[in-house]
């Protein structure tokens, strides 16, 4: 595969990851729970995002509040911690799906203030890895590595949910850093996740399969091809679905947004994560114009993105 590569600045290719993630969610909302055939074919209509990119602003906050400079562990902690409190009160979070292990530990960091502890050990649900963008937007190198582990462990402390989050957030980063896209950024993760990252899990499986599945092709993405097999509920296959779609369409956000909804599993967290590798690596103007113009909070998603980007300066 040869991949994607465009001329577009980095602070746009920033934006349009955390744009074209929040259109993967939107998108994605209506399907996430069809489970027949018509999930390939019904029309979706387009309303509000889900809890997918309401959790991503609050940890866009948090990662401001902590400022730049060197990365501050316990102190971020405490603050995603501090963060997920109110989202969980929001008033619109109810009607954003929100997933109860995340209601829960946020729940339980409300009462004890031990981010190291609030997290579910035995939970790999995707609810870490759906809301990397931020993270990937405001660190870089170790720093990075380390502040996708904490976010992690704020709700999903499974070996699983913790690599997906940091091999998620890497990819992110390194498709704004280089303006590629390709199977080579993916094989890097796997590497990561083999050697200093590996945490006890088994995401890097799941990204081979994509790689190999994206190399054979198909029209509609194989749910029980990319380990653990589920559709995309466990952080292992909705990372590794998002980028079989990603590198299945590369050239083209919009399909590859749609294809990755269109699955028997977790639509719009699948979605977002196809968006946000594509909106790094394309930029804004590869975004269905028609997705942006109706946009809930666009204006804030990316002046979220432009102040998180400032802390890298």
């Amino acid at each position: 595969m040869n991949g994607t590569e465009n001329n577009s600045t980095f602070a746009d290719r920033a934006r349009a990851a955390l744009l074209a993630h929040a259109c993967g969610d939107r998108f994605g909302a209506p399907l996430e729970f069809v489970t027949d055939a018509s999930v390939r074919t019904r029309p979706v209509h387009l309303g509000h995002w889900t809890d997918d990119t309401h959790m991503s602003l609050y940890l866009g906050e948090a990662i401001l509040e902590h400022g730049p400079g060197p990365l501050d562990p316990d102190r971020l902690g405490k603050l995603v911690g501090e963060a997920f409190v109110p989202w969980s009160h929001d008033p619109l979070t109810p009607s954003t799906a929100p997933g109860n292990t995340c209601l829960t530990r946020a729940s339980r960091f409300e009462r004890d203030r031990d981010w190291t502890a609030s997290g579910v050990r035995a939970s790999d649900g995707c609810g870490a890895v759906m809301r990397i963008v931020p993270l990937a937007l405001a660190y870089r190198g170790d720093d990075l590595i380390e502040a996708a582990r904490i976010s992690a462990l704020l709700t999903h402390a499974h070996p699983n949910a913790v690599e997906a989050a940091i091999a998620g957030a890497w990819l992110v980063r390194a498709i704004l850093e280089t303006g590629r896209w390709d199977t080579v950024l993916v094989e890097d993760a796997i590497r990561g996740l083999d050697g200093p990252w590996h945490q006890g899990g088994e995401v890097a499986s799941s990204l081979r399969a994509a790689i190999a599945w994206s190399a054979r092709g198909g029209d509609w993405l194989d749910e029980e091809a990319i380990p653990p097999g589920d559709g995309g509920w466990r952080s292992g296959s909705a990372l590794g679905l998002a980028v079989a779609a990603a590198l299945r369409w590369p050239e083209d956000p919009g399909l590859a947004i749609e294809k990755a909804a269109r699955i028997r599993g977790d639509s719009d967290s699948v979605a977002c994560l196809a968006g946000a590798l594509l909106g790094a690596a394309l930029g804004t103007g590869a975004i269905p114009a028609e997705w942006l113009d109706t946009l809930p909070q666009r204006e804030e998603i990316a002046g979220l993105a432009d102040r998180l980007l400032g802390l890298d300066a």
